[in-house]
């Protein structure tokens, strides 16, 4: 796969999008939350309007995530009523409207010298409405979406879907198809994405992906671990992402700094206002930093 190829057509893609929807598999993960919200987090700094949603409840040990709580169980999709009729070019003179009672009336004026219209050639059916482009993350296929899916087929069928994942039988069902099996994580292709289309690595940005790295690979001891999650994480602390669960304790008689397991408050907000302690490069993950990819 190429990067910069690929990228480049998600890039027009979100030119032409006024609002995306992010989906993700039931059963959420570190790396499926994570890498999905990174994504969301990204994608508002840029301008778009993003909904996202997973077929399951998260779970209590995923709370922390930034924006976790708008991560929707189902989408409310509105569908727009259409009216179609066999058209010949040039046979209609006017169309308009009005109402009477509780009657909405469509009025068609044929013009002169063309047949009228009859109930025969009077079509309907329903558009979805909700999301100019679809982008579904660490999903194998679209079936792993359980109700997302199945009850809004029309939706996925009508709007271009962006597959964002690293798994070897992904389905490859996406109009535009960035699986990168070379990846442990699909954080790492998140991150590599964000990059890539501009995105500033902010620190909540950078904490859900690094949390997403960590969980992903159990901690970096999983057998498919890769270099680039270590790129990702390194990143990700530079930009002052933090670890859930971890929190910094001085201690006053030697003047040194420990850290030690503690709870801490879940995060829902979305993008923090707060300066990130580091400063990653604006091109944090450029594709020069995964030197040991055989993609490029």
């Amino acid at each position: 796969m190429d990067y910069q190829t690929e990228v480049t057509k998600v890039k027009d893609l979100l030119a032409k999008a006024k609002d995306v929807l992010i989906v993700t598999h039931e059963k959420p993960t570190d790396d499926s939350v994570g890498a999905s919200l990174a994504l969301l987090l990204g994608l508002v700094s840029l301008g778009k309007k993003v909904t996202i949603a997973c077929p399951d409840a998260m779970t209590v040990g995923l709370s922390n995530y930034v924006g976790v709580n708008k991560i929707m169980a189902d989408i409310a999709v509105k569908k727009n009523f259409i009216v179609s009729l066999d058209y010949i070019d040039g046979s209609i003179e006017k169309v308009s409207y009005n109402i009477e009672g509780d009657k909405f009336n469509l009025v068609i004026e044929p013009r002169p010298g063309f047949e009228s219209f009859s109930a025969d050639k009077v079509h309907y059916s329903f558009a979805s409405g909700n999301a100019d482009l679809i982008i579904a993350v660490d999903t194998i296929h679209l079936g792993g979406l359980k109700n997302l899916y199945e009850g809004n087929k029309e939706l996925f069928s009508d709007k271009t879907i962006v597959n964002v994942d690293r798994h070897p039988n992904n389905a490859q069902y996406g109009a535009v198809n960035l699986v990168d099996v070379t990846a442990s994580t699909t954080a790492e292709v998140v991150a590599r994405i964000l990059s890539m289309l501009g995105v500033k690595l902010t620190m909540d940005i950078a904490t859900n992906l690094l949390n997403a790295v960590y969980g992903g690979t159990a901690n970096f001891t999983a057998a498919n671990v890769s270099s680039g999650v270590f790129d990702v994480a390194s990143v990700a602390l530079k930009a002052g992402g933090k670890r859930f669960g971890l929190v910094e304790v001085t201690v006053p008689q030697v003047g040194e700094t420990i850290v030690t397991e503690a709870p801490i408050r879940a995060v829902h907000d979305h993008p923090s206002s707060v300066a990130p302690a580091g400063q990653a490069p604006s091109d944090w993950l450029k594709p020069k930093i995964f030197k040991s990819s055989n993609l490029l």
